[in-house]
This record gives structure tokens, sequence and C-alpha cells, in this order.
């Protein structure tokens, strides 16, 4: 079942009691009084030049089709001792993309404009470009002028339309199931009479894709995107590959697939929970799930794979998540979560989760090279590890299952972050478990002595810095770095690290997802 993202409910407010209106009612008499008394204002007509807070309203990119945009506001000072009215006029006029409000007026033309002396007013402006019909960003400008008695000043109003496709389009049935987020389906779901439609949709990089809500792959059907694609999610909406479809997200290094919000002001840049996750349920062998060269940025769950929770009794699934040359950042829960699921990488980033970076947990089959996971997560205080696993756990019907973990293995891996525990196994005897774990660095307080566990004693490096370049978002090694050489010949997938550097140029190789370049 999706997981619910935490928010925080304001509480109805409480209505005034009428008892209390007698105090209130006897001001308002007073301040209507008082204000008949005031000295009537003196307009000047001289041509002030007035003072703007800035002189270019910039917006950056917004989709052309959607109905709403961001509002950006700048005040109008009048820095004269006497009060002036203005005429202010938005030059495009109606056909104009954007919209403006004036001291709480909406509208194209405002006339006598009244600024006090000395004194400011606010005027707020949004755009909605319109669609382009252009697969690259488009700029719309215009102006709002602001005559002062006869001095005509302007401030430049400039934004970058981008046209998308969008899920739920004005044909799509939007779905409403209890207990899930409202969803439409970009592939499969019934046809008019009640059969399950199977098919493949394929996703270009030709015009951005926007998820207003849920989309989901289903059963039979199957999901490909190509390299370049920018897939930008709106809200609580995800992208749910429901059990037996598939995805298939295969960029290249110099296109990489990206996933993230829709909110593209630079504020938002690395705000964390803007969307909900991409969820993974089971799959049949050879059906794998496979993410190469993929960003995904700002969820609240970067990926969840997981057999679907309704049915508890559903084996490990078959099918394997595939995640080469991934990286997740700035999830506000966590970046990988999976539960009864096969997971292989090779050069994944995981980075700045407010709960786990990794939590892999029941029964599941794991194969992890060049690893880093590296959490600095700085909005609150982070209580759980960034890399966790367990096979024990409670299914929906509150009954603690423990599941077997085959033959798994994690090499050449940094695990660190800001607390002094970043890696915890919670190990149930109740079913067999088969992991190794060498060349790694990792952050923890637990013991790392088990020969079981760690064969290699000589291979584990703990609570050592690994020296990053940055720890607010570089995660390269730098030259004094102690991960440097300390990683195992590469395998003929890891020969290439995340950024594209050859990892056997000098026959010594580096734990961690990137190889250190001088």
């Amino acid at each position: 079942m999706i997981l619910q993202q935490g928010r925080i409910e304001a509480g109805d407010p409480s209505l005034q009691p009428l008892t209390q209106l007698k105090h209130i009612l006897p001001f308002l008499a007073v301040a209507v009084v008082s204000g008949g008394c005031r000295k009537e204002l003196q307009f000047t007509e001289d041509r002030v030049q007035l003072e703007f807070s800035q002189d270019t309203v910039a917006f950056d990119t917004v989709f052309t089709t959607l109905s709403t945009s961001v509002t950006k506001r700048f005040t109008v000072r009048n820095p004269n001792d006497q009060a002036v009215k203005v005429h202010v006029e938005l030059q495009g006029g109606a056909p104009s993309p954007f919209r403006i409000n004036v001291d709480g007026g909406s509208g194209t033309s405002f006339d006598d404009v009244e600024i006090y002396g000395k004194d400011s007013i606010f005027v707020f402006v949004e755009v909605l470009p319109g669609a382009g019909n252009v697969n690259t960003p488009f700029v719309v400008e215009d102006h709002i002028l602001f005559n002062t008695n006869g001095n005509v000043q302007s401030v430049l109003l400039t934004a970058w339309g981008q046209d998308a496709l969008f899920y739920p389009n004005e044909n799509d049935t939007l779905w409403h199931v209890n207990g899930y987020p409202p969803f439409s389906y970009i592939a499969g779901g019934p046809d008019p009479n009640g059969n399950q439609i199977c098919e493949t949709v394929h996703w270009t990089n030709e015009k951005p894709i926007v998820l207003l809500n849920y989309a989901v792959v289903d059963s039979c059907c199957q999901l490909i995107i190509d390299p370049g694609t920018r897939i930008y999610v709106h809200g609580g909406g995800g992208l749910w590959v429901y059990k037996y479809g598939q995805i298939i997200a295969e960029g290249t290094q110099e296109e990489h697939i990206m996933f993230q919000s829709d909110r593209l002001e630079p504020a938002y840049a690395d705000l964390p929970g803007q969307w909900d996750r991409i969820w993974i349920n089971e799959g049949n062998t050879g059906i794998d799930q496979r993410f190469d060269h993929v960003d995904i940025r700002n969820a609240l769950i970067g990926i969840q794979c997981e057999t679907f929770p309704l049915d508890p009794t559903a084996p490990t699934s078959e099918a394997v998540l595939q995640l080469n040359n991934v990286s997740i950042r700035n999830c506000s829960a966590a970046g990988i979560l999976s539960h009864n699921y096969r997971v292989t990488s090779t050069n994944l980033l995981v980075a700045n989760c407010g709960q786990y970076a990794i939590a892999l947990t029941g029964g599941g089959q794991y194969r992890f090279d060049h690893t880093t996971v590296a959490n600095y997560w700085g909005y609150d205080v982070r209580q759980t590890p960034s890399f966790a696993i367990t096979n024990a756990y409670d299914d929906i019907t509150g009954t603690t299952q423990i599941r077997e973990i085959l033959t798994s293995t994690f090499t050449n891996a940094i695990i660190y972050g800001a607390n002094t525990k970043e890696f915890q196994l919670e190990l149930d005897n109740g079913a067999p478990t088969d992991l190794t774990f060498d060349h790694f660095l990792v952050r923890t307080d637990e013991p790392t002595n088990d020969s079981a566990l760690f064969p290699d004693q000589g291979s584990i490096w703990r609570n050592q810095d690994p020296a990053f370049v940055s720890s607010d978002g570089d995660y390269h090694l730098t030259a004094n770095s102690v991960a440097r050489n300390k990683a195992t010949a590469p395998t003929i997938e890891a020969i290439l690290d995340l950024d594209g550097v050859d990892r056997t140029s000098d026959g010594q190789y580096d734990l961690g997802c990137y190889e250190y370049v001088p």
C-alpha cells in the first residue's frame, strides 16, 4: 500500500464567541468616526520618479498548459513627501500571458493608484505562457508601465515557457480508490468492457512529461523511457508500476533521465518531499525493472520496491530492480525502500534523506557494487541509520514475518553521514541469511567483526571520514580521501564510474560511486 506522506493538518479555527463582539463593534465605530476627521491628502503634480524593488521580474521555466503559475511580487515606492496618483498598465493588455494585481486589485489597467508619501504598494505578477508549439523553451516578455504625471517608467516581465505532455490529460479517467491517492493509467487499465489492456507506452525526450497525480503502469504493460527524458511530478503525485508491470528507464552518460518536482524555481531546487515516490510491485523472472543513468530528486521516497502489501503471503519478487548509474537525492523519508525484493546496483549515489538512504527489509537478494551513501540531512534531527537491513517485519495483518535473504554481496561502498550509527543490521535467526560485506568504509557504532558477515577484516574501514569535496552536495573524493585505492578490481559493469570516468586508467580503484580525478 502506498505510504501516506506525513503532513501537518491545520485545525479548524475556533469561532469568535458572540459575547465578545460587543468589545469589537464599539471600536469599529470609533475607527469609522475618527477616520472621517482625517485631513484630506495632498497629491503632487510633479513628475515623480518612483522607486522599484526590482526592475525585472523573471520567471523560471513555466509549463505552458498549466492553469496557474508561481506568483511573484515587487514593491513600488514613492520617495516624495507628498502622495501621488499613478496610472499603471500592463503593456500587452488582455492578450498578455502575464496577469497583475496592483495594490489588491486585478486587471490590466489601473487609474489613479494612490501611493502616499514615503510609502509603498505591492504589485503581484503571475504568468501563463500558453502553448508555444515548440519543443525547446521559449521566452515571453511584457512590461508594466507606470505613468506618474507624465513620467513613464517600466518594469520588465520575462518568463521561459515550455510545452509538455501531461498525465492525466483531459481525456483520461482519474480513478479514486479508498486508501490510495487519485491515479490515472498511462499504460493498461480496463477497456470499455472491463477487460485488461496490455500495451507498451514509449516516452521520448521530445517534450517534458508532467505527472499531475499518480500515473499507473498496469499488469502486463511496459513503460519505456528514452535517454534525456525529463519527468516532472506535481504535489503528491508519483509513478506506480503495478505488479507484473515493467519500467525500463535507460538513459546514457550524455543524456540522463530525470525525475523531479514540477516546481522549477531556484528555491525548490533541493527541497525534499515535493512529490511522493516511484512505487514498484513484484514481477516475474526476466521482467526486471531497469534504471540506468537516472537522477531522482526531492521526493518523499525515491524508489519503493515491494510485493503488493495486500497479499501478505506473496513470495519475494522474482523480478529484479536494476539500478546502474543512478543518483537519488533529497528525499524526506527514504532514498530506496525495499520489501521482499531483489535489488542489484552499480555506481549508486544516495544522498541526504530524512530517515533512511537505503532500507532493505523482509526477504530479498542484493548485489551492490560501488555505492556511495552520504547522508548529511540538515532539515531536522535524523534518528535512523542511513543504511539498514532487516529480515523481520510486520505485514498488513499485524503478523510478524521473517523472510530469507538469499546470497547477497555489498562491495566497494562508502556508508557515511552525520550520525554515529549510519549502518545497522537487524537479522532474525528464524530464517537463513547470506550477507557479505567487503571493501567497505562505514560509519557505525555497531561491531563489524562477525567473520560470516565481514570475512575480510582488512577491507573494512570504520569511522574514517571519506573526505568528500563537500558534505553539502559534492560527493566526489578529495586527494587525501581514505577511500582512495581501497576497492577491488572493477567488474565489466563498473569499469566506468558514475561520471563515466575509467576506473582502470591507473590500476588502482576507489571506493564509492566516483573514482578520484586530480
